[in-house]
């Protein structure tokens, strides 16, 4: 049953975690061809592949979670796209000056985003 045994706050935090994958999903799409150049220029081989990928995992989770079917799948498929998004995306540590500082700050809120999905995966 839909979130049976789970109290108000669980079930919101459900949902404001899988929103997030969720949105960005969603704002993402209409730049498809925009994130899979960037993959490409990560030298990862079949760059919208790859990306095809990343939308696959966070729809999936996210739905996972918001909907409580097999959360801690979903939230391990969720995990699994951060960690690939902090390589991919937020590479800090190939950047200097400002650029350095907010892809290390979105690569540190994304490690604390890793750990409230492990929570959903342990409780």
């Amino acid at each position: 049953m839909f979130h049976e045994g789970h109290t108000i706050w669980q079930i919101t935090a459900h949902l404001m975690i899988s929103f997030l994958f969720l949105f960005r999903c969603l704002t993402a799409w209409p730049r498809f061809k925009e994130h899979s150049k960037r993959i490409a220029a990560r030298s990862i081989p079949f760059p919208n592949f790859v990306l095809m990928g990343g939308f696959a995992l966070m729809l999936a989770g996210g739905v996972s979670v918001a909907l409580d079917y097999y959360v801690q799948v979903g939230a391990g498929l969720l995990i699994g796209f951060t960690m690939a998004a902090n390589y991919l995306y937020h590479n800090f540590w190939e950047m200097k000056g400002r650029e350095r500082n907010l892809h290390l700050y979105t690569a540190c809120n994304n490690i604390a985003v890793m750990g409230g999905l492990v929570l959903l995966i342990v409780t």
